[in-house]
């Protein structure tokens, strides 16, 4: 029998950190949380961006205008999944996702009730204007939104 074994490289952030002159996990941790904290306005705004981006969209007459509104839906809900995760709005993320998916459905379906996606984008625009201390009524917008989900298409995931 023959054993085979890999040798371990190690990371080159292990070896910065181990090294002399490099910086402390916790100190490296601290400035990580201080830069993303001075990109929190220019991501919101991002959210904000793409949120009007797609309430403005109309549905579209025909083929080509459905791939383009699709493409351009898909687009900034993965825009706002970029710029919301890092800032813990986790419901905008989930909405967003539930969007992307929605596309997917979409594109493959002729006959595709449009009215899905507006209440996902109403439900974004709704979940932007409440406070970040309105937990229960943003749980409660994102609870709506699945339990829409769940009965239009059934149980999901």
């Amino acid at each position: 029998m023959t054993v085979i074994t890999h040798s371990r490289r190690k990371s080159r952030l292990g070896n910065m950190i181990d090294s002399a002159g490099g910086i402390a996990v916790g100190v490296a941790l601290t400035r990580a949380r201080a830069n993303i904290s001075s990109l929190r306005d220019k991501a919101l705004t991002e959210v904000t961006r793409h949120i009007g981006e797609l309430a403005a969209l109309q549905q579209p007459d025909t083929q080509e205008e459905k791939a383009e509104s699709l493409r351009r839906i898909y687009q900034s809900a993965n825009h706002l999944i970029d710029a919301a995760s890092p800032f813990g709005l986790d419901q905008v993320c989930a909405v967003a996702l539930s969007l992307c998916d929605m596309v997917d459905r979409a594109a493959a379906e002729d006959a595709f009730d449009w009215r899905i996606l507006q209440v996902h984008i109403q439900s974004l625009q709704l979940l932007n204007t409440l406070s970040p201390e309105a937990v229960a009524e943003r749980e409660a917008v994102s609870a709506q939104l699945a339990s829409m989900v769940a009965k239009k298409f059934g149980q999901t995931g």
